[in-house]
C-alpha cells in the first residue's frame, strides 16, 4: 500500500493547485483523477471556451477590418480548425499541468476514488493510505426535469464544446454567465441565437445596469431576449437547446458518507480552514458551493495547504473578480451600490464611458463604461462593475483596490500611461470627486 502525506481527489484548479503547493511544503502527495487531467475547467470550461471565444472575436474584427482601412475580399469559418485549435490549446495545456506534476514529484493515479475510512482511499485496484485527503472534485451542470441533456437536441455546456458543426439555431434556457458567452460566441459563428432567463434581467448576479448595456447590445446583434420568462418544456424535433441554469457538488459516490462527512444538498461543509467534520479530511473548490470560479477554487485550494501546515490562511471573498466572456467583456469586484446600500453602508457610484478614452477609439471598441461604488464616509472603493474592451484584463487592478481599501483619491494621483484604456480607471476614479477631465 502506498502511503502520502496528502491525497488530493481530483486534479482541476483546485487539486493540483493544492497539490504542487503541497510538494513546495515538503508534503508527499498524491492527486487521484478518475478522468482528464486539469478537470472541468481545462477540459470542458474556462479554457476551450474562451478558445471558441477567441476564434469568434477573431471572426468578428475581419468582418469589421473596412474600418480600419484593411480590405477583406473573402473569408470563410472554417469550424473543423475552430475545434482543433481548441482541442490543440487544452492538450497542450494538460500535457504542462502533468509535467508540473511529475517536476513536484506528485504521483498522478487515474482511477476513479472512493474514500475507505479517515485515511484509507480506493483507487481502481489500489487501496492508498494519506495522513490528510483534499476532497477536489468540484462541480457538474445542473440538469432540470423533463429537459435531461441527451447531447443531441438538448445540451449540456460540455456538449456545447463538442458540436460538430454550428447549428442553424439555439434557444439558450438561463441567461447567466455561461449562457451569455456562448451566446455571444456563437451569434459570431452565424448561429440564431435566442435567450430565455426566468429572472428579471441578463446575469441576474451582476449590476442591473451592465445587464441592460449587455441586453442592449445582444438585442442589435439580433440575439432574442427574453427575460421573466420561464421554459415550460422543449418540444421534439425543435432547434438545439442549450440548459445551463447552475451547477451542482461533485460529491455523490466518493464515500463521504462512508465517514460521515457532512454535507447540504451536496455540497461539503468546511469551516474557514476548508476542514470538513472529520479532523484530517479537507475539502476546497466548487465541491463546497460559495462562489464557483476556478481562480477561487485555487486560491482555496492552496488556503487548505497552509491551514493543514499549521499556517495563517484566509480568503478575502469580498474582493473576488469575476469576468464574463461577452463580446463586449464584462468584468466585476466588490459590492454593487445597491447590494452596498443593502449592507447600510453610505455608498455612491460614478461611471465613465469608453467612448472617451482615445484608445478606444483606435481599437474601434467603444461602448461600455466602468462604474465605481465609493464609500461616501472614508473614500475607499467597495466595488467596481465595468463592460467594454479587455475589461476581464482591467478588473486586476480594481480587485487590488477593494481587497487593500484603497480610497478613489488615492488611485486618482496614480499616473496611467496614454493611449490605454486604464486611463479610463483613472478618469472614474476622478470622477467620484467630479475632477475627470474626459467628461462633458
Amino acid at each position: 500500500m502506498n502511503k502520502y502525506d496528502l491525497a488530493v481527489i481530483g486534479s482541476g484548479p483546485c487539486g493540483y493547485v493544492a497539490a504542487i503547493r503541497a510538494a513546495q511544503l515538503g508534503m508527499k502527495a498524491c492527486v487521484l483523477e478518475k478522468d482528464k487531467v486539469g478537470g472541468v475547467c481545462l477540459n470542458r470550461g474556462c479554457i476551450p471556451t474562451k478558445a471558441l471565444s477567441a476564434s469568434a472575436t477573431a471572426l468578428y474584427d475581419i468582418r469589421r477590418a473596412g474600418e480600419f482601412g484593411i480590405d477583406v475580399k473573402d473569408h470563410e469559418l472554417n469550424f473543423k480548425k475552430v475545434l482543433e485549435r481548441k482541442d490543440n490549446i487544452v492538450k497542450k495545456l494538460s500535457s504542462g499541468i502533468e509535467m508540473l506534476m511529475k517536476a513536484n514529484k506528485i504521483d498522478v493515479i487515474k482511477a476513479e476514488s472512493r474514500i475507505k475510512d479517515k485515511t484509507r482511499i480506493a483507487a481502481g485496484n489500489e487501496e492508498i493510505e494519506a495522513k490528510n485527503i483534499l476532497i477536489a472534485t468540484g462541480s457538474s451542470p445542473i440538469q432540470l426535469e423533463g429537459m435531461e441533456f441527451d447531447g443531441g437536441q438538448i445540451l449540456s455546456s460540455s456538449d456545447m464544446l463538442s458540436l460538430e458543426k454550428v447549428p442553424k439555431s439555439i434557444t439558450i434556457v438561463g441567461g447567466g454567465v455561461i449562457g451569455c458567452e456562448f451566446a455571444s460566441i456563437f451569434r459570431t459563428f452565424g448561429s440564431e441565437v435566442t435567450i430565455v432567463e426566468m429572472m428579471d434581467q441578463l446575469l441576474p448576479n451582476e449590476d442591473e445596469e451592465i445587464a441592460k448595456k449587455l441586453e442592449q447590445i445582444f438585442k442589435k446583434r439580433g440575439i432574442k431576449v427574453f427575460t421573466k420568462t420561464r421554459a415550460e418544456e422543449i418540444k421534439e424535433n425543435s432547434v438545439k437547446t442549450l440548459v445551463s441554469v447552475g451547477r451542482s457538488a461533485n460529491s455523490k459516490g466518493i464515500g463521504i458518507e462512508n465517514i460521515g462527512i457532512e454535507s447540504d444538498k451536496g455540497w461539503i461543509r468546511v469551516d474557514r480552514e476548508f476542514r470538513t467534520n472529520v479532523k484530517n479530511i479537507y475539502a476546497a473548490g466548487d465541491v463546497i458551493g460559495g462562489i464557483l470560479l476556478a481562480h477561487v477554487a485555487s486560491r482555496e485550494g492552496i488556503c487548505a495547504i497552509e491551514a493543514m501546515s499549521g499556517k495563517e490562511a484566509r480568503i478575502d471573498y469580498n474582493a473576488v473578480p469575476n469576468c464574463i466572456f461577452t463580446h463586449p467583456e464584462i468584468a466585476s469586484v466588490g459590492l454593487t451600490v445597491n447590494k452596498a446600500k443593502e449592507k447600510g453602508m453610505d455608498a455612491r457610484a460614478r461611471k465613465f464611458l469608453f467612448s472617451a478614452i482615445g484608445k478606444a477609439h483606435v481599437l474601434g471598441e467603444t461602448e461600455g463604461f466602468i462604474k465605481f461604488v465609493v464609500d461616501n464616509k472614508t473614500d475607499k472603493i467597495l466595488g467596481a462593475q465595468l463592460i467594454g474592451p479587455h475589461a476581464t484584463e482591467l478588473i486586476a487592478e480594481l480587485s487590488l483596490c477593494v481587497q487593500f481599501g484603497i480610497t478613489s483619491e488615492k488611485l486618482a494621483s496614480v499616473i496611467h500611461a496614454h493611449p490605454t484604456l486604464s486611463e479610463a480607471i483613472q478618469e472614474t476614479s476622478k470622477a467620484v470627486h467630479n475632477r475627470a477631465i474626459h467628461s462633458l
